[in-house]
């Protein structure tokens, strides 16, 4: 069984979208048991429907001060996620989910966790659809930019969360060519130690077309590029669904062709949906936090819960530190 605290102020939407989530959720998987913190007041509209294995915590919103996450360093909070956040680092639940800004999920962590000494700020990685089935991308925005030894740790940590014990790996790091002379000065050095790790599949260099055809199950960069293209993908996808449904709202013979070709792409189309996809693992503290795409919708944030739940089952913080520790012992690092 697991205890998932989750945030309820955190997103566009906060407790109305974020409740219907965690309902949908916690009924369907009653042997797992939800901590939701936030106004009560919003708990109201929801309370005759809500399962036995939902409990519910009083707080505040984190207001401003979600605009500037250092000051919550300078204070000791009670809004819904700094009481969450206590919650996990206090061992009264095992995991955090909440849709709160990147800014602000990256103090707390430093604030109530202990981050790996490789690390000098947490790494996000997030899984992709792709040809093959999933793929592993970080950093996606946890620091915009990395040196060598920054991507040589987000490359363990990807290596911690891909590896099923059956074979190695494949990694790559997303560079503007696969040539080996291309790129960044980082790139390149990072580039040749990884050509000596005996414990990855290392492919090399990966361009960005390429991240959805299934070539790698690790995809290492710095987190501006990993952001930027996550959300210019996501972007694509809203475009190309747009359009398709504008030709084929008008016309007497289109609304039976959209009928037709939507039986026909269902299977196709679910892959590509995000919202399977939601939830980023924030990587590499004693904590076991996810956050949710601040749009989420309740299917959506719902998946990051689910997210939370597998990545316990796998133990990936435990995972994660033992592979960190492995890198260190290698490759010692500045």
């Amino acid at each position: 069984m697991a205890r998932i605290a989750i945030d309820l102020h955190g997103g566009d939407f906060g407790p109305s979208t974020l409740i219907p989530a965690c309902l949908r959720y916690f009924r369907a998987n009653p042997q797992h048991h939800g901590v939701l913190f936030g106004n009560l007041n919003a708990r109201q509209a929801f309370k005759h429907s809500c399962p036995a294995n939902i409990e519910w915590i009083d707080t505040n919103d984190i207001s401003d001060l979600a605009h500037k996450p250092a000051q919550l360093m300078r204070r000791d909070g009670f809004s819904s996620i700094e009481t969450a956040f206590k919650a996990l680092r206090d061992g009264q639940v095992d995991a955090l989910v909440s849709a709160e800004h990147t800014g602000v999920l990256l103090v707390l962590v430093g604030k109530y966790g202990a981050l790996h000494p490789a690390l000098n700020r947490p790494v996000l990685a997030a899984w992709l659809p792709t040809l093959t089935g999933t793929a592993m991308m970080l950093d996606l925005g946890a620091s915009f930019t990395a040196n060598q030894q920054q991507l040589l740790t987000y490359a363990a940590v990807g290596k911690a969360l891909a590896s099923t014990g059956e074979a190695n790996p494949r990694l790559s790091l997303l560079n503007v060519g696969a040539e080996y002379y291309k790129g960044p000065e980082a790139l390149r050095l990072a580039h040749a130690t990884l050509q000596g790790w005996s414990d990855i599949d290392y492919r090399g260099f990966i361009e960005a077309s390429d991240i959805f055809s299934g070539q790698a199950d690790v995809i290492v960069c710095d987190g501006f590029t990993g952001n930027s293209i996550i959300k210019a993908s996501a972007g694509a996808l809203d475009l190309t669904f747009a359009l398709l449904k504008a030709r084929l709202e008008h016309g007497l013979l289109k609304p039976l062709l959209a009928w037709w070709l939507k039986r026909q792409l269902t299977t196709v189309l679910k892959k590509l949906d995000p919202r399977l996809a939601n939830g980023a693992l924030v990587a590499g503290s004693n904590l076991l936090v996810v956050k949710s795409h601040g749009n989420a919708n309740d299917r959506a944030f719902a998946s990051a819960i689910e997210r939370a739940v597998s990545a316990l089952a796998l133990d990936s913080t435990g995972k994660i530190r033992r592979e960190l520790d492995k890198l260190v012992e290698k490759w010692p690092l500045d």
